[in-house]
């Protein structure tokens, strides 16, 4: 789902070759790999986690450390994406991208070395830490490298493809968990070849003004920044109910068997991709009614698996879900890029991917309180649909009087 130029002339002079009018085609994919890399760390390993329970079952408190190994990046990324940000700003957005994409790769491969449970959880932190700044500083430099069409282009693309990679990561961790437990870490040899890429493709942006190798000349906007992270927040607590609920949604809907809940999820997550091409093919479409769109998708899919008489209805119901999911990132990263100019745009976007990750860890209780008024799982889930509707239609209304 993310962002200064040194002093020295020699920096300048190697590092400002991709303004936005200068960036292509490379420029485009190279980002691509770049935001798909902290996928690596949720999906290579999540088929291998019966087999980390079982490698570790003598170690205490087993239960909760082998969950880190996953969650534990995802924290990080919600505390120190501002902060990185901060660092992009003043320290330059290419040199923090390289340093972080080869800790990821080389930390992300250090359980292939570690056989201590805890070792691995610190290894984690450190790949965290390397997703925040990768987060940030790619979500920059699409604001950087790219403006208008061209912008909303790339989103589409990397949201299109994103599920098809994150897919083909989960399938390839599961193959490799099932030869042994360390294999899926060797996923994490992929980050080396984005360092090269990067490396090669993605230089250091010009500065807004010329000569500006210094501090900002203007006050960081936190009066904005508040309003960016707390729309933020409410989207992705509406996206997370589906990204983190999903095997329950199913699973309520009376399919048993794990095995067919994922094929599902595979299924439905194609609608991601339609929401990554609507996107790119109706560019031309105001930000603010996008987002209009977007919670429909989500009122639509909420309250229509709640209430769908059989899995044959569910279904596409909850596809309807993933396409509202295949829009909501592109929306809220052009929506977000917009508030920040060169100066402030990696502070600005590290918050912004904080806030985001910061939903994924509070839909969980926000469905568990609905549910204490006495709501059933789903029926707490067509609720957040039907504040999605509400939302939806003030936002549509507010637009068009504004217009």
């Amino acid at each position: 789902m993310h962002p200064h130029q040194t002093t020295h002339a020699a920096g300048a002079a190697a590092g400002s070759a991709a303004s936005s009018r200068q960036a292509g085609t490379a420029q485009g994919i190279a980002l691509m790999a770049i935001m798909a890399m902290p996928t690596l760390a949720l999906a290579a390993l999540v088929p291998g986690l019966p087999q980390l329970f079982q490698q570790f079952s003598a170690v205490p408190n087993v239960q909760l450390l082998v969950p880190m190994i996953i969650t534990v990046p995802s924290l990080c990324v919600a505390l120190f994406s501002g902060f990185m940000g901060a660092i992009a700003d003043r320290w330059g957005r290419r040199r923090l991208l390289l340093v972080s994409l080869f800790a990821f790769a080389l930390l992300g491969l250090a359980p292939m070395l570690f056989d201590s449970l805890l070792l691995i959880v610190a290894s984690r932190v450190i790949v965290g830490l390397a997703e925040a700044a990768i987060l940030t500083v790619g979500n920059a430099l699409m604001g950087d490298y790219f403006e208008g069409e061209q912008r909303q282009k790339w989103l589409g693309y990397q949201n299109m493809f994103a599920p098809l990679i994150g897919s083909a990561i989960l399938l390839s961790g599961g193959f490799l968990a099932g030869m042994h437990w360390r294999y899926p870490f060797l996923l994490y040899l992929s980050g080396f070849a984005v360092f090269a890429l990067a490396f090669f493709v993605c230089a250091e942006p010009r500065r807004a003004a010329p000569g500006a190798a210094r501090p900002a000349a203007t006050p960081f906007p936190w009066r904005v920044s508040l309003l960016v992270c707390g729309v933020t927040i409410l989207f992705a607590l509406v996206f997370f109910v589906q990204a983190v609920q999903h095997g329950r949604i199913f699973a309520d809907m009376g399919v048993a068997s794990p095995e067919r809940i994922s094929v599902l999820a595979t299924v439905a997550s194609l609608g991601t991709v339609l929401g990554g091409y609507l996107f790119k093919r109706f560019a031309g479409m105001s930000v603010t009614m996008w987002m209009a769109v977007v919670l429909v998708f989500y009122a639509v899919s909420y309250l229509g698996v709640a209430w769908a008489p059989n899995l044959f209805t569910g279904l596409p119901l909850d596809a309807l879900g993933q396409v509202g999911g295949g829009l909501m990132l592109p929306v809220l990263v052009t929506w977000a890029l917009h508030h920040y100019g060169f100066e402030h745009r990696g502070r600005g976007m590290g918050l912004w991917g904080g806030a985001f990750f910061l939903g994924q860890f509070l839909s969980p209780p926000l469905l568990t309180l609905i549910g204490g008024f006495g709501f059933t799982f789903l029926g707490s889930v067509a609720v957040v649909g039907a504040l999605c509707a509400a939302a939806a239609l003030a936002i549509t209304v507010t637009h068009l009087k504004a217009k």
